[in-house]
């Protein structure tokens, strides 16, 4: 699912100040860009894009060779034998699902294609008929695992693009800790994870207002951060202003009092997904599973042309 960059790192401010730190290390991969910030030089550019080249192998929806657009076109009810990385990410993305009762849902693919949020771009968009249609075939409860092998039980198609770019970060932070890197930050298309110090402060990083006022600074201590939201991504249907972010349940785009979700937490990855599955669920639900689950949140409402910051568990 489409996301905009509402996180600012503060590249001029650095880490809660101090120097600039040795090495900025910049490039594009998964239709985005990343930056990494260390102030060691064990790892080079080259090693941090062959990570992101496997994933994006791995779980790209735009490469028609990838492992999941392989998967998407594997038979159902044959068990399919599949990488250790991507049966992981499935495995996680299940068991959010099951925590968000279905609101993170990667068995949504075709749906999103419909829509024009994935590959396929559309000049209309669909009719309730249609999207009633494809809710059937719309779901990751239909895909069973067992011992790294997966089974369709319908012609699913997964879309893992609102777990795996986190996923990607994941993976490169495995590459700095493998090489005794302590000291780093990797970011993503706006997804984030920070490790050690900068200069003996902690990364600082801020989250966006849609107001244009003074982000919202948050520090980081070994953490990750993802934020999702809509209010610079976002397009009009039937009279109404919608986010790329659909409702699993009825196939239909999220409107919720929600404007941005940050999500604070030991992995990317889910931090990422649990940000997608509460910005489509609004902010009393989105509240209630930040308690239940003790996620640290920042929450911005739309409250009638005004914002309203929410934080849990900070």
């Amino acid at each position: 699912m489409l996301r905009a960059l509402l996180i600012s790192i503060f590249l001029g401010l650095s880490a809660c100040g101090g120097n600039q730190p040795a090495q900025v290390i910049t490039g594009s991969t998964m239709g985005t860009t990343y930056t990494i910030k260390t102030t060691d030089s064990s790892v080079s550019k080259l090693q941090i894009e062959q990570v992101l080249d496997q994933v994006n192998k791995t779980f790209s929806t735009w490469d028609p060779e990838s492992e999941l657009s392989l998967l998407n076109l594997k038979p159902t009810d044959q068990w399919i034998d599949v990488s250790n990385e991507l049966f992981f990410v499935l495995n996680q993305s299940k068991k959010v699902y099951q925590q968000t009762q279905g609101y993170f849902d990667p068995g949504i693919g075709r749906l999103i294609d419909v829509w024009g949020f994935g590959v396929t771009k559309v000049v209309q968009k669909p009719s309730r008929i249609k999207v009633n249609e494809l809710l059937p075939l719309s779901s990751i409860r239909y895909l069973q695992l067992n011992n790294g092998q997966v089974k369709k039980t319908k012609d699913v198609h997964i879309n893992l693009s609102a777990i795996a770019k986190g996923f990607g970060v994941d993976q490169v932070a495995r590459l700095f800790k493998k090489h005794q890197v302590k000291n780093f930050l990797v970011e993503v298309g706006g997804e984030v994870i920070a490790s050690g110090k900068q200069h003996d402060q902690h990364w600082m990083l801020g989250i966006e207002r849609p107001n244009n006022a003074e982000p919202i600074a948050m520090v980081l201590n070994n953490q990750a951060i993802a934020t999702s939201g809509n209010y610079r991504n976002y397009f009009v249907w039937e009279g109404e202003r919608y986010m790329h972010i659909l409702t699993p349940s009825n196939g239909l785009p999220a409107n919720t009092d929600l404007t941005s979700v940050s999500v604070l937490n030991q992995q990317t990855m889910m931090a990422d997904a649990y940000a997608t599955a509460m910005m489509a669920m609004g902010s009393e639900k989105a509240t209630e599973l930040a308690k239940r689950l003790n996620l640290s949140v920042v929450l911005i409402l739309n409250q009638q042309q005004d914002f309203k910051v929410v934080k849990i568990n900070l």
